[in-house]
């Protein structure tokens, strides 16, 4: 609480020196000085400045000067309603003397008649806008009178706007009025305002007794107590009454000893959590130089290690450490989650202190700042807490559907000496991947389903010894174990594309929010690292499609999954934006060929894709890259099969518009909030 004392009118037209409550805040202090100054004794008026109003009343009504003399030292003696009647008599005899009327208006409003003495300061201020009745009017405004008034917001922001002008008919010169404007800094706890006019008293009047006074309480407030303490005896020395500089002194002294215990704690506090933070932001740096010296190495590996080593045996060590990095890495993004949590709370709470601390709190910022903060913080916790229910994609191929399919692939298997597939699921797109299905524990037991996804946009003109091909790369990858360990990057990948979509949707993904700058960070290093591995895992299982089926096989198999990839899209999202346009079915999108102009923009786009070069952010090595390689291995010998891959389904026809009819649905789902009723 703000300590209080009365307070009497001095000054060449009566300022106010008012109790000070200022609230000085940091991450994690806030510093509370109370403060009161009133001169219990009468002030003495400068002659010089008196002297002009004195020849002016002597011009204009001489019989009053003496009456004038009189009712100003009453006023000044704190005898305000003794002054009045006074002040009346001289203003009879001179109606326009402009220093009359803004004493009788001090007088007035000191004795509770507030309105009637600042119409007369008003009046005296309506006919010259001189610096005097500038100065006037703004320390009437904050006079508190018999009755304490308080001013309004609108009173103080008026008087300040009066000084400013004032201050500039002046030039700055006039230590009345930086005097009231630090009162007024100090009643609408403006700390910059309040500073700033410190300094231009320090700088102009360094001897004056309210610039050691306020001085004394900037310095408190800025936590040099023992100058604070200093400048407040030099004040009394000078006449500022020994109880108020005591009070104030009282408060600093226990601030002093608060900051010694407190605030030393606060700081142990504060030194413990930079630790944590510099050893948790060194960390990220250590992920991220072993991620780039990773990298190096797999390049090295993969360009210089035995390209006829199937079993990836050569790079056990390499990829047991890249597994253990990246087990590491994944679990470094959860433990980072409270340090980035702590720290959104931090700077949320800082940034708001921040303006009460300049005395200006913008209330709509603030709002965002602290909605920004809140919601960050509950969408972390809930990525942490909250696991999305898992769906396999697409739609099981039954072995009654497609019997001589199921037989290539398990005859794919038994070439390799892996175990086969034990669920084939066809998708809409023109993907051709396998994963496994299970607990951590079957996983590493090899006792987990194995899934083999067939993008149905793949299989037109796919010919099955180059389907053998890229099916045996993907049978490398079980047969090397690379589809057992992948849990902690998938999780990892999941919780940071969850978290992104949150915080975009709800407006949170700001510049300024720390976790979301974060989260891309992190997707950043993570991916490096995660990304390195891949690579060198599809470099492995390139061998042993290479290995089993040759070269020519590979490479046909590769190319024709890219070509069919943007065929695919080109002809699929002509006809899903003709269809939805038209408010129509679409056509099956498996059986939709482009037209020649547009297959030849296809075909360069094709080339252009095979043949780009390996970019750091790649999960696989670019075709060409692949293909380069691929050459390198030398096959066994090889038996040839003809004819394609479609014609050993029983029901093309039916399948392809099945997937057909899937795709739009999740397009139309996707564009309207749910399946839309076709109307035509």
């Amino acid at each position: 609480m703000c300590s209080q004392a009365p307070t009497k009118s001095q000054g060449a037209d009566n300022f106010m020196y008012r109790p000070l409550c200022r609230l000085f805040t940091a991450f994690f202090a806030v510093l509370l000085v109370t403060a009161t100054f009133s001169f219990s004794q009468s002030r003495e008026r400068d002659p010089g400045q008196e002297a002009p109003f004195l020849d002016e009343l002597q011009r204009i009504a001489p019989k009053a000067v003496e009456t004038f003399k009189t009712a100003t030292q009453k006023l000044d003696a704190g005898r305000p309603e003794d002054a009045i009647p006074l002040f009346n008599d001289v203003l009879k005899q001179a109606p326009n003397f402009e220093p009359g009327l803004r004493r009788l208006g001090y007088a007035l409003v000191e004795t509770g008649k507030r309105e009637e003495g600042l119409a007369m300061i008003q009046k005296a201020l309506d006919k010259t806008r001189s610096a005097d009745n500038l100065l006037g009017m703004a320390s009437a405004l904050t006079l508190p009178g018999k009755n304490n008034y308080r001013p309004t917001q609108a009173e103080s922001e008026r008087a300040l706007s009066l000084l400013s002008d004032a201050s500039k008919q002046k030039n700055g010169d006039d230590p009345d009025i930086l005097t009231v404007m630090a009162q007024l800094y100090i009643q609408t706890n403006n700390i910059l305002g309040f500073d700033g006019v410190v300094l231009q008293l320090k700088s102009k009047f360094p001897d004056l007794v309210q610039t050691h006074y306020f001085n004394g309480l900037k310095l408190a407030g800025d936590g040099n107590f023992d100058g604070a303490i200093a400048e407040l005896k030099t004040a009394e020395s000078m006449g500022v009454p020994h109880e108020d500089v005591a009070m104030i002194i009282s408060d600093i002294e226990k601030a002093k000893a608060e900051s010694s215990t407190g605030l030393e704690g606060y700081g142990n506090y504060f030194y413990a959590f930079a630790a944590i933070v510099a050893a948790w932001a060194l960390g990220l740096l250590s992920l991220f130089i072993t991620g780039r010296v990773l990298s190096a190495k797999t390049l090295h590996a993969i360009e210089n290690s035995d390209p006829n080593d199937v079993t990836g045996g050569g790079e056990t060590g390499l990829r047991s450490l890249y597994r253990n990095v990246i087990t590491i890495a994944g679990a470094y993004y959860y433990v980072s989650q409270p340090v980035v949590m702590l720290l959104v709370v931090v700077f949320t709470a800082g940034a708001i202190l921040f303006f009460f601390w300049i005395g200006t709190i913008p209330i709509k910022l603030v709002l965002i700042i602290g909605f920004v903060g809140a919601a960050t913080i509950f969408y972390m916790f809930k990525s942490l807490l909250v696991r999305p229910k898992l769906e396999d994609p697409g739609r099981i191929l039954t072995r009654d559907e497609a019997p001589r399919f199921w037989s290539l692939v398990e005859d794919v298997a038994q070439t390799i000496k892996t175990r086969p597939a034990d669920e084939i699921r066809l998708t809409e797109g023109s993907e051709i991947a396998v994963y496994e299905r299970g607990s951590f524990r079957t996983k590493m037991q090899d006792k987990a389903e194995r899934v083999l996804i067939v993008g149905t946009a793949t299989l037109n003109g796919f010919r099955r010894n180059a389907f053998r091909a890229v099916l045996a790369h993907e049978y490398g990858h079980f047969s090397h174990r690379d589809t057992a360990g992948g849990d902690v990057a998938f999780w990892v990948n999941t919780d940071i594309m969850r978290l992104a979509q949150a915080m975009a949707a709800s407006g949170t993904a700001t510049h300024y929010n720390l976790a979301f700058q974060f989260i891309r960070l992190y997707h950043f290093l993570f991916r490096r690292i995660t990304l390195g591995a891949t690579r060198l895992q599809e470099i492995l299982a390139d061998r042993v499609a290479v290995y089993n089926y040759g070269s020519p096989a590979f490479c046909e198999g590769l190319e024709h999954v890219v070509r069919r990839e943007i065929e695919f899209e080109h002809v699929a999202n002509k006809e899903l934006n003709a269809a939805l346009a038209a408010n129509r079915a679409v056509s099956n999108l498996y059986e939709l060929k482009a037209d020649e102009k547009e297959q030849q923009d296809l075909e360069k786009n094709v080339a252009a894709l095979i043949n780009r070069p390996t970019t750091p952010d790649d999960s696989h090595p670019s075709p060409a890259d692949r293909f380069r390689l691929a050459k390198k291995v030398t096959s066994k010998e090889i038996t040839e099969i003809d004819g394609e891959v479609w014609d050993l389904f029983d029901d093309r026809e039916r399948i392809s518009a099945e997937m057909s009819k899937m795709l739009d649905e999740r397009v139309r789902e996707a564009t309207y909030g749910s399946p839309h009723t076709i109307l035509k």
